[in-house]
């Protein structure tokens, strides 16, 4: 095998792999086993990739997860023996795994009964019934905070490596219902009078 071809396949290896989102059914992910993960619980392969593309949680692993008081479940989910960053999801146990989006370094928390779920790259809101209540149809959005959400269209994620953020595109905000109640404005204007 010539040195071109090594580095090529030994950088293949070395890049990081993203799990497959619940949303994005994926049809080369069907088989695919992951590993759960809650405070002080670890759980090998409780969930594969279905039909669908979508994780599944082992029956087995139900009863087993840690549920709050509300009955929903957080649950990070990585690729069995990748070391990726992983994609939380909440669960009733009765249900889909539902992902939403990181917030210091755990699950979105629900604000105004809502919390930021990802869908086809998008990202919507979804209500504590694990329902998508708001489209998914933003490029960018942030936890609702005094019944608001920031939220834009043809923004970009932007990475420091501990922290991340969107810019560009243009920005307005929402209610909890998903009624536009701030329009929406281009990120050099919107960046002035935040």
């Amino acid at each position: 095998m010539s040195d071109v071809l090594k580095l090529i396949v030994l950088a293949f290896l070395l890049l990081p792999l993203d799990p497959v989102a619940a949303a994005d059914p994926n049809e080369d992910a069907r088989g695919v086993v992951f590993d759960c993960w809650q405070p002080e619980l670890i759980f090998k392969q409780c969930a594969v990739a279905g039909p669908d593309g979508r994780p599944h949680l082992t029956p087995a692993y139900v009863p087993r997860l840690q549920y709050r008081p509300d009955g929903l479940a957080p649950v990070l989910l990585s690729v069995t023996g990748k070391k990726v960053r992983g994609q939380w999801y909440y669960t009733r146990g009765d249900g889909p795994l539902v992902p939403v989006e990181r917030y210091d370094n755990g699950p979105d928390d629900f604000v105004d009964g809502r919390a930021r779920s990802r869908v086809g790259g998008k990202v919507g809101y979804i209500d504590r019934n694990l329902d998508l209540v708001i489209p998914a149809v933003y490029d960018g959005a942030y936890p609702f905070e005094k019944g608001v959400a920031v939220v834009c269209l043809a923004c970009t994620l932007v990475s420091d490596g501990s922290h991340s953020w969107y810019e560009g595109g243009e920005w307005g905000r929402i209610d909890p219902r998903g009624r536009v109640v701030a329009p929406f404005q281009p990120w050099e204007v919107w960046k002035t009078i935040r």
